[in-house]
């Protein structure tokens, strides 16, 4: 019978050892593979003829995920990178948010016709990226892109942006309401509702401050290339 018991205790004792070993080993394995990322490089270029390109806003991510969904109310972070082009709210609520990896945004803004890059990393379960950035001289104009997969090797791929509306502010063309350098306006409209729900922007029409002229567009807004670095 003490033998019995000795077996019995032994049993349990390597089975909890084993579950331990086992644990640890998936725990290392996580951390091993969090640990093990990719640094990718971004170059944005602007393909309007006269709206500047605020600093952008990229994150990577799990497949399937998206900063905002068209047709949807604008999250006050999204109505502040469209409104104002500070993109450091939704990328602070990014970094909070379960599923999302690196989210960087760019030290500078893109000039028309110009070219500025920045560098993200991911991992292997994280292999998504979005950009948004604002249209500076529009009331709330943001150019996106939403959940395109990262190059693999030494491919380099190449995407286009086009350009949303918030929803957040009325689309006045009014120098008051436009932050840009055209204008210099306010940069944030919490009373002001818009449209209430984010869509495709339909571009300046002239009815306020801004000529057409001059500071409207047609998409895709702008060119996005990633390539692997290492």
């Amino acid at each position: 019978m003490h033998m019995k018991k000795s077996l019995i205790l032994g049993c349990i004792l390597c089975a909890t050892a084993l579950n331990i070993a086992n644990s640890w080993a998936s725990e290392e394995k996580e951390k091993n593979k969090n640990h093990y990322k990719l640094t990718y490089k971004i170059s944005i270029t602007n393909l309007t003829p006269g709206q500047p390109v605020t600093p952008l806003m990229a994150a990577t991510h799990r497949p399937g995920m998206s900063f905002f969904n068209a047709g949807d109310a604008p999250t006050p972070e999204l109505a502040i990178l469209a409104e104002t082009g500070n993109g450091n709210p939704m990328a602070t609520r990014l970094n909070n948010t379960q599923g999302y990896g690196d989210v960087q945004v760019g030290a500078s803004g893109t000039a028309p016709g110009e070219t500025t890059m920045m560098t993200i990393t991911a991992n292997s379960d994280r292999n998504h990226v979005s950009f948004g950035a604002m249209l500076g001289n529009t009331n709330d104009a943001f150019i996106a892109l939403r959940d395109v997969k990262l190059p693999k090797g030494k491919r380099v791929v190449t995407y286009y942006a086009d350009t949303y509306d918030a929803g957040s502010e009325t689309n006045d063309e009014s120098c008051g309401t436009v932050v840009g350098p055209a204008c210099g306006g306010e940069g944030f409209s919490p009373n002001d509702v818009g449209e209430g729900f984010m869509h495709i922007h339909n571009g300046i029409h002239g009815i306020g401050d801004l000529d057409p002229a001059i500071y409207d567009w047609r998409n895709p807004a702008a060119q996005i290339v990633i390539q692997r670095m290492n």
